[in-house]
């Protein structure tokens, strides 16, 4: 309240005190009036609601601080975090958010942190998505506003998506390497996705070992689990991943499929191969090649030389049953 409100108060309430006070007796002074009116009444009462309001903004102050109060920003004002933790979702998944959030609205705020180095413009600590869906509507974000420091921001981020589960193995290695990468000690990365040391070095040693620009390639595969991309780890021992897989990972077959398929594209592309056997030559006693057979996993290829003993194939067709009987017996 200004001053010029604040003496306004005093003096319309202490006019009425004076006009209605009883007459003095002749010869004595009148008692001043000390309780709910009169001057010292009016400064009391202004008083204490400047004191109510004081409180009322602190409170509002701390509030605000502790991230309590939900605020509308523009979208504009709003920068990615230092770290991202996402992959670039695709554009079938952003249409949707963007349809459910114009005909729901924004029913989860985002977190934010004021910039640190450019005021009046604020850092995502997770929402990244919503953003980016408010901002093709239009719309501004509410948002809940904390003052962060590096640390606490990449826990809060982590924290946030553990708990909603929606982070891929491989969206989390990611995460933990890039982390690690801007100096973060292992116990705020643990933190911040909520695993174990050991499961942090496996994140960690996953994202190190495959190539980025093939993780990439792949995208988040949101059904893929920690022992696939370990197994794909193995796959890749020894090997030129991007330049092995470059017409793979190029060709529009490969990217019309979604992020699992990739996944499983790529296995199968490393898988090794078995070696295929010659066919092996069957000769007789007295020197004649009379058959080949050729083996593979799933069958054996029995091809006779009719120009060498003719009729002997009609033959072995015609024992079939025998043998297969001596084969049951052999194998009970």
């Amino acid at each position: 309240m200004g001053r010029k409100n604040l003496l306004s108060d005093l003096l319309s309430d202490a006019k009425p005190a004076a006009s209605n006070a009883p007459p003095a007796e002749e010869g004595r002074a009148p008692h001043p009036t000390l309780g709910g009116r009169g001057v010292v009444g009016a400064m009391s009462r202004s008083l204490e609601r400047l004191t109510a309001e004081s409180e009322a903004a602190r409170a509002l102050a701390d509030r605000f601080a502790n991230g309590e109060t939900v605020l509308e920003i523009e979208p504009s004002l709003i920068d990615a975090s230092i770290v991202p933790d996402r992959m670039p979702g695709t554009d079938e998944e952003h249409e949707a958010l963007v349809e459910s959030i114009s005909a729901n609205g924004q029913l989860v705020p985002v977190l934010l942190r004021p910039h640190p180095s450019q005021p009046a413009r604020y850092q995502t600590a997770y929402g990244h998505r919503r953003v980016r869906a408010l901002k093709a509507l239009g719309r501004p974000v509410r948002a809940v506003i904390r003052k962060m420091t590096d640390e606490e921001l990449v826990v809060a981020q982590g924290k946030e998506n553990g708990e909603r589960k929606d982070l891929s193995f491989i969206e989390r290695a990611i995460y933990a390497v890039t982390l690690e990468d801007r100096e973060f000690k292992r116990d705020t990365i643990g933190s911040a996705l909520s695993v174990d040391k050991t499961e942090l070095s496996r994140l960690i040693s996953v994202g190190r070992a495959i190539p980025r620009a093939l993780i990439e390639a792949i995208g988040p595969a949101p059904k893929t689990g920690r022992r696939r991309w370990m197994e794909l780890e193995a796959l890749l021992q020894g090997k030129d991943a991007i330049g092995d897989l470059a017409p793979l990972i190029s060709s529009q077959a490969f990217r019309s499929k979604d992020s699992d398929a990739r996944f499983l594209a790529v296995c199968a592309a490393l898988a090794p191969r078995p070696q295929r056997a010659e066919p092996e030559s069957w000769t007789s006693a007295d020197g004649k090649a009379v058959a080949s057979i050729d083996r593979k996993t799933e069958k054996t290829t029995l091809a006779v030389n009719e120009k060498v003993a003719p009729g002997f194939g009609e033959f072995v067709v015609g024992r079939l049953g025998e043998l297969y009987v001596e084969y049951l017996k052999g194998t009970a």
